[in-house]
């Protein structure tokens, strides 16, 4: 069996990782895959998520922990384990770091949206929150397009100034602009990624300032939760979710279904962009993912299968 750890995923490709989370969305247009929903326990502040996914090759189980105050110890807010196994045999194959699978799969499926939702010749974009997952999306958003400009938010100028020198190394052509003014970020960016554990909308209700954009929701994965407000979903022409998981467990979703300011036949899947591209001039755009299993799946499988070819990671007796 195989560990494979943070720094050893830190070295894949990101174009291999996003064209596995496309793998992904193959199989969900196949139905090749058997997925039950996740499963939430809470523990006051604190969320553990376990998340199962089978393939007809592997089968994958996650065990994610959310922990707001975990940054008031100077440690990441997601922590996590991902099992890898065969699914003829059960044998476990892989175990790997969790934090790391979850952060570069949910980078690239808003990367991937980021390709399918937005114009090749997008110039401004906004990240709002500066945390790992925050950084993970800058960096797909990155990798899918050459921008001139991008604002970083957070309510920590330090963490934004942080995330900004870190990507500035890696990108050094992207001019960087930093606020704890989420408004301004909007009224600035053609796109607007949110990654963020926020329990209310990230700026103001006013449908003028994101008509014309594309918005893509990251961090809001319970119902009590919303990054956007409900002018997000009601002014867009399109509204695109990962999984219709989302329109029970999301509240940037289940919300604006509760109080009538969305029906549900607006709300289309994700995948469906894999076989009708949309036009995307002058229009408003929302994406919300809720992130699945599947994608640790097929995006933890391409990087065991890459393990052992270029000899990654650490052999253990199981």
């Amino acid at each position: 069996m195989l560990f494979i750890s943070k720094k050893d995923i830190n070295k894949i490709s990101q174009n291999l990782i996003q064209d596995a989370v496309k793998d992904a969305y193959e199989l969900v247009l196949s139905n090749s895959y058997n997925m039950p929903d996740r499963i939430h326990v809470q523990d006051e502040k604190n969320t553990l998520l376990l998340m199962p996914c089978f393939s007809n090759a592997f089968f994958a189980t996650k065990l994610v922990s959310v922990f707001p105050d975990a940054v008031k110890s100077n440690q990441p807010a997601v922590n996590g384990v991902l099992v890898l196994a065969d699914n003829r045999t059960g044998q476990p194959l892989a175990i790997m770091d969790g934090a790391a699978i979850t952060a570069e799969r949910t980078g690239a499926v808003g990367g991937l949206g980021v390709d399918l939702l937005t114009s090749i010749d997008l110039k401004t974009a906004g990240i709002l929150g500066a945390g790992v997952q925050g950084l993970s999306q800058a960096r797909y958003l990155l990798f899918n397009r050459e921008i001139a400009q991008l604002w970083i938010g957070d309510l920590s100028l330090a963490c934004a100034d942080k995330m900004a020198q870190t990507l500035k190394h890696e990108f050094p052509n992207v001019t960087y602009v930093t606020t704890d003014n989420s408004e301004e970020l909007v009224e600035n960016s053609q796109l607007i990624i949110a990654a963020t554990t926020s329990n209310k909308p990230l700026f103001r209700d006013d449908p003028a300032l994101v008509k014309g954009k594309t918005f893509i929701s990251i961090g809001s994965f319970k119902p009590g939760m919303k990054e956007f407000p409900d002018s997000v979903i009601s002014t867009a022409d399109h509204v695109y979710v990962d999984t219709l998981f989302a329109a029970k467990e999301s509240g940037d979703i289940c919300i604006p279904l509760e109080n009538k300011v969305v029906e549900l036949g607006k709300i289309k899947p994700f995948v469906d962009l894999l076989e009708k591209p949309i036009s995307l001039e002058n229009k408003t755009i929302f994406f919300k993912s809720v992130g699945m299993a599947l994608f640790d799946l097929t995006v933890a499988s391409a990087v065991y299968k890459l393990a052992l070819k270029e000899t990654m990671g650490q052999k253990l007796d199981f």
